[in-house]
């Protein structure tokens, strides 16, 4: 794939026609027109007139607004409407001021703050350096268990150095940690104190309280956020006045919902039901650049997946290519490695990430190769195996169904079976199967976001995401050379050697990257949207369309 020579649409749509999250099985038939015959889009024309109202849906139940105990994209979704971080990221994944005016890094391994001034949070009380140094402390803190504590693992200190600066000091230079004050929320020092573990959680009373741009009215985690503009925000004044977020986590549901002009916008269109949403003439759907990837991983300590051999056996047992053709037509394109693309944001040029995709080992679909395969493994004969999926991932499901029936040409007899969510979660948090299928969402725009969780040997533990046990010395000094590494160059081609690594002992085989669609009310345009747009204030970029 020529990443440089494609537009974002372009991309997409080579993945969904010309063959990119394949064709022998014969299971595999197009789901479903993925044309738009009346150009229905969310980007547009807008005007700067005023919103009354905006209704928005998520697809599952926030546990919390607190992002200690619930770092969660739908929760997320709210908070960031609410509450604010140092920093946020912008529609191009490039870092911007947020509650902080600027900030300046003197040395590797130091950030400096320096706050905004005359911010306030809703009851009028002004925003201070203690504020901020308490509400990232938290997160190093093992009684709150943070559930975001891992980004600050190289954390040294956080100090107020002045009335208004905050200074964050690393063991070791991070060059990730950038972007975590976009989602560490501050919230009043005294206020969090005082409700202690009720902190975010919903109830009668909204138990939280931010600087941004929307006050929270209402929270109730299994049904509904309602917010109104905040008249004291110090930024530029909301274009809408009042949101309502439902929640609504089955798809039928959410579609004759938006069909019926119930709701205005939602990202929880799931893949399979996109062609019905596609119907709707009075709504508009966009596919960003995929982030978020499905692989394979196998359990490199337990037979037979302990053989390299059986491993690449797979790997050209699966029609990558034709399953995004098949079943996800713009929302997806066949993965040559964990990070997509767009996950490199400014670290290298997309010519670079070419290059560095051009030495990945990749196997193409090749029945015949995977037999050759087999024959050079001790499993040469063939053998059983249960993979597992969740069961709201029905793409997944039938991306497997198709994979087993190439591999039992082969003499691999693969039984899929859907499994609940929590259990497939159990699953991987427990390392307790030897083949399975994960699925990673972006939370950074950086390309060790999902590397640094699967790849170090001192993640292969149980309720770490090391699933697949694979530990590689040569892999983890490379992985702590890049986090060193202050030349960009440099650090994109240590991440590309342990890319290239990864490529020849197979411990993960990525599938597809898969794209988070939006579907919007023709009424309103969104120019810009990105997968991790709820990293910043995204109703900011909400128009009426003119």
């Amino acid at each position: 794939m020529n990443i440089e020579a494609m537009t974002r649409r372009q991309a997409l749509r080579q993945a969904g026609v010309a063959s990119a999250l394949l064709i022998l099985p014969s299971a595999l038939a197009a789901c479903g027109d993925a044309t738009d015959p009346q150009g229905n889009t969310v980007e547009g024309q807008g005007t700067d007139t005023a919103i009354p109202s905006f209704r928005w849906a998520i697809e599952a139940a926030p546990p919390t607004l607190d992002i200690a105990t619930g770092f969660f994209a739908p929760g997320m979704q709210i908070m960031s409407l609410a509450l604010e971080g140092l920093v946020q990221v912008d529609n191009q994944l490039k870092v911007q001021p947020r509650l902080a005016e600027s900030w300046s890094q003197p040395d590797a391994t130091t950030y400096v703050y320096k706050l905004r001034s005359g911010v306030k949070f809703w009851d009028g009380t002004p925003l201070t350096v203690e504020d901020v140094v308490y509400s990232m402390r938290r997160h190093t803190d093992p009684k709150i268990a943070s559930q975001i504590a891992t980004y600050y693992g190289r954390v040294r200190s956080i100090e107020a150095t002045g009335s208004d600066e905050v200074t964050v000091v690393l063991d070791e230079p991070d060059e990730a940690f950038q972007y975590v004050p976009a989602w560490s929320f501050i919230t009043p020092k005294a206020y969090s104190e005082r409700l202690g573990k009720k902190l975010g959680v919903s109830g009668a009373q909204v138990n939280t309280m931010g600087t941004g741009p929307y006050r929270i009215t209402k929270f109730d985690s299994d049904t509904r956020a309602a917010l109104v503009r905040n008249d004291g925000y110090w930024g530029e004044r909301p274009r809408v006045d009042e949101v309502t977020v439902e929640v609504i986590p089955d798809p039928n549901n959410l579609r004759l919902a938006m069909q019926a002009g119930e709701i205005d916008g939602s990202t929880g269109v799931s893949i399979g039901s996109i062609g019905s949403f596609e119907r709707i003439s009075s709504l508009g759907l966009d596919f960003p650049p995929p982030l978020s990837c499905y692989f394979l991983v196998f359990d490199v300590t337990r037979a037979p997946w302990d053989d390299v051999h059986v491993r690449r056996a797979v790997a050209h047992a699966t029609d990558t290519e034709g399953y995004v053709k098949a079943f996800l037509g713009e929302a997806g394109i066949a993965a040559q490695a964990l990070p997509a693309p767009g996950q490199w944001s400014d670290l290298a040029s997309r010519e670079r990430v070419s290059q560095i995709y051009a030495q990945i080992p990749q196997y193409p679909f090749d029945l015949e190769a995977a037999k050759r395969e087999l024959a050079q493994s001790t499993h040469a004969d063939g053998f059983s195996a249960t993979i597992e999926y969740p069961a709201d991932e029905d793409v997944l499901g039938r991306a497997l169904v198709s994979l087993g029936e190439s591999l039992g040409k082969i003499g691999i007899e693969l039984e899929v079976k859907q499994v609940t969510a929590n259990k497939w979660l159990a699953d991987i948090y427990g390392h307790t199967q030897p083949i399975i299928p994960v699925r990673l969402g972006p939370t950074t725009p950086d390309p060790t976001n999902y590397m640094m969780l699967v790849y170090p040997s001192e993640n292969a533990v149980k309720n770490n995401f090391n699933v697949a046990n694979y530990k590689n010395p040569e892999v983890d000094r490379l992985l702590r050379r890049q986090a060193r590494a202050t030349d960009k160059d440099e650090r994109a081609g240590l991440i590309g050697e342990v890319l290239r690594i990864s490529g020849e002992d197979l411990p993960y085989l990525p599938l597809w990257w898969q794209a988070t669609p939006l579907a919007l009310n023709r009424k309103f345009v969104y120019d810009g949207f990105q997968e991790l747009y709820y990293l910043h204030d995204w109703l900011a970029d909400l128009k009426a369309r003119a």
